[in-house]
């Protein structure tokens, strides 16, 4: 795996703690080099979303990692937030989920989420976050894998 370009910048909305935990694992586990703005709720994330434009565009988001299931605000009204906010409305967006719901895999295609990842048992599948992570912002140059 070749050496990012730069630390990429991820926002991450998760209000359970062990997965927060895990994220952490994955994006090391892949050698993610990244910096990391944490909403706990929704309302954390609708007020990081409201102080994007006052941020320099160095420090707005590579990639949104949204859980659908958070208090204040779900997951999907944050990705509709995000997808219709000026400074990020072409940000990849990867939901990180419990639900393997249909219905909720088709709300998040249809507001634009680059992936969907469904939070496994399995402490080897949740680490494959990190290289989800890794092809997404590939996609996008800011890493070569």
């Amino acid at each position: 795996m070749s050496p990012l370009r730069r630390p990429i910048r991820i926002f991450l909305a998760e209000d359970n703690p062990g997965d927060v935990v895990l994220i952490h694992e994955a994006l090391r586990e892949y050698k993610v080099e990244h910096t990391l703005v944490h909403a706990s709720d929704g309302a954390e994330a609708k007020q990081y979303l409201d102080s994007l434009e006052s941020l320099p565009e160095s420090e707005r988001p590579d990639i949104l990692l949204l859980d659908l299931n958070l208090p204040k605000c779900d997951g999907d009204q944050l990705l509709a937030m995000f997808r219709a906010h000026p400074c990020c409305g072409d940000t990849p967006a990867i939901i990180v989920t419990s639900s393997n719901a249909p219905k909720d895999r088709e709300r998040a295609a249809e507001l634009g989420a680059s992936r969907y990842f469904r939070k496994p048992s399995d402490l080897n599948e949740y680490l494959r976050l990190g290289l989800l992570v890794r092809e997404v912002v590939a996609e996008r140059g800011l890493i070569t894998l």
